[in-house]
């Protein structure tokens, strides 16, 4: 079960909406005022149960999401807000359609039809209007959760590291995707994902948000996004370190980091040194995006690691 953002609909405003209602109602006749009345009450009716369905049944049961799709939600936007604006859409569902209803009985009790139906109008913008910010909140997060990619099941290599090491060069070298690239620090706000391709295997491999060596508790929305990438998706990790420190971070704390994440996460890692061409560490893998040393020997041991994997089924 994936998780695609893109299939959420557009939500309209409180206003927006009582306007597509009212408007549909406008346009609807009969032959006496009392019919007139009733056909607009069942216009309105209608229009503003198949919107608020739409609305809610377009989203997934959110409990019910695999673990990474879930816990990136709640980091972008709150798990919690969805599921409250998403009962308050019910909520004015089956209020309006009660106010309708006893609208409807009035009439057919004999009540001014025009009197009805000038105190149903209200009374459903009200109800409506009451959910304004529940609706706004919804299509903001819609744009949000935008971000969050759709992924395979492929095997899969999170590139980890402190922001400005070089991971987005890195990526945009080894696989298809070609990330924006730019020379300050979290340039990576969003996950990207790419594939490498080699006869009997497909690799995902994911570019996260940099992260800084401080508690999990002091880290923000954007470097959260890496840990939950960490956690959920990776195989592999390719943990990029910047010897230079030209990416603003000392060694040391980039080093920090590396024993973090190998305690907290126990699965296989890949070090490389990033910018081998501004550097002469040879302790570990070297890579550069610019001489290309070392970029096909990382594609090699990632192969190799995908192959383990798939043997090991």
């Amino acid at each position: 079960m994936s998780f695609n953002a893109k299939e959420l609909p557009t939500v309209l405003t409180a206003q927006e909406i009582i306007d597509k209602a009212y408007r549909r109602a406008s346009k609807v006749g009969g032959r006496t005022s009392k019919e007139r009345a009733l056909n607009k009450l069942a216009t309105i009716s209608n229009v503003l149960r198949d919107y608020f369905k739409k609305v809610v049944d377009a989203h997934p049961s959110y409990d019910n999401l695999p673990p990474f799709y879930r816990e990136m939600i709640d980091v972008v936007v709150g798990v919690r807000r969805i599921k409250k604006c998403l009962a308050a859409i019910s909520w004015a569902d089956r209020m309006t359609q009660r106010v309708i209803s006893k609208g409807v009985a009035q009439i057919k009790g004999g009540k001014d039809p025009k009197i009805v139906l000038r105190e149903v109008y209200g009374r459903v913008a009200s109800i409506v209007e009451q959910i304004d910010e529940e609706l706004k909140f919804l299509n903001e997060a819609r744009e949000k959760l935008k971000e969050i990619p759709t992924l395979s099941e492929d095997f899969t290599v999170v590139l980890a590291g402190y922001p400005n090491v070089g991971k987005s060069s890195i990526i945009a070298e080894i696989s298809s995707v070609k990330p924006e690239i730019a020379s300050y620090p979290f340039t990576t706000k969003k996950i990207s994902v790419g594939f490498v391709e080699d006869k009997d295997i497909r690799i995902q491999v994911i570019d996260t948000p940099g992260i800084l060596d401080r508690p999990i508790s002091k880290r923000n929305e954007i470097e959260k996004r890496a840990i939950v990438a960490l956690k959920h998706l990776a195989d592999l990790i390719v943990f990029v370190i910047d010897p230079t420190e030209t990416c603003g971070y000392s060694l040391e704390n980039q080093l920090n980091l590396l024993r973090e994440v190998k305690e907290t996460f126990k699965k296989p890692i890949i070090e490389i040194y990033s910018k081998a061409d501004l550097h002469d560490f040879k302790d570990r893998m070297r890579i550069s995006v610019v001489t290309k040393e070392g970029i096909d020997e990382l594609l090699s041991l990632i192969k190799e690691e995908a192959r383990k994997s798939k043997s090991r089924g």
